[in-house]
């Protein structure tokens, strides 16, 4: 891609990579702050390099991992089509991240303007409830 001088690069990551929430939070926190490394050395080029990081989503994920969502408000799942649209919207435009929906964009400002201690006691919390 950097020798065409184009191309897009999508990680699918998650808006848990901003919580303390066990190995999954970890493994997508990684993936975010690569995607945005690598964002930041193609800057210059034509190479657009994003991190997708959805919340809950309308796909097969949970059921396939048997987590219990019954308790999530509709409110909070996002439609599959929309957010692809979303990223690749933001991709395009030259976005390091990308946060599809309001509610996840109003959730990271929150974690990011929260004490880290408290992000994790919550994070870990919310792992346990999914069990």
């Amino acid at each position: 891609m950097k020798e065409r001088n184009s191309g897009t690069i999508i990680n699918v990551s998650s808006v848990a990579s901003f919580i303390a929430g066990g190995t999954y939070s970890a493994s997508k926190s990684y993936l975010t702050v690569l995607s945005e490394s690598l964002h930041t050395e193609l800057r210059g080029t034509n190479v657009k390099m994003s991190a997708l990081c959805p919340g809950f989503t309308r796909t097969e994920f949970h059921q396939r991992g048997r987590m219990k969502m019954n308790g999530l408000p509709s409110f909070m799942w996002l439609d599959s089509d929309q957010l692809v649209a979303t990223s690749w919207s933001d991709a395009e435009s030259g976005k390091a991240v990308s946060i599809p929906g309001w509610q996840y964009k109003l959730l990271v400002a929150l974690i990011s303007a929260m004490p880290r201690p408290m992000v994790r006691k919550v994070g870990m919390n919310l792992r346990k409830r999914q069990r």
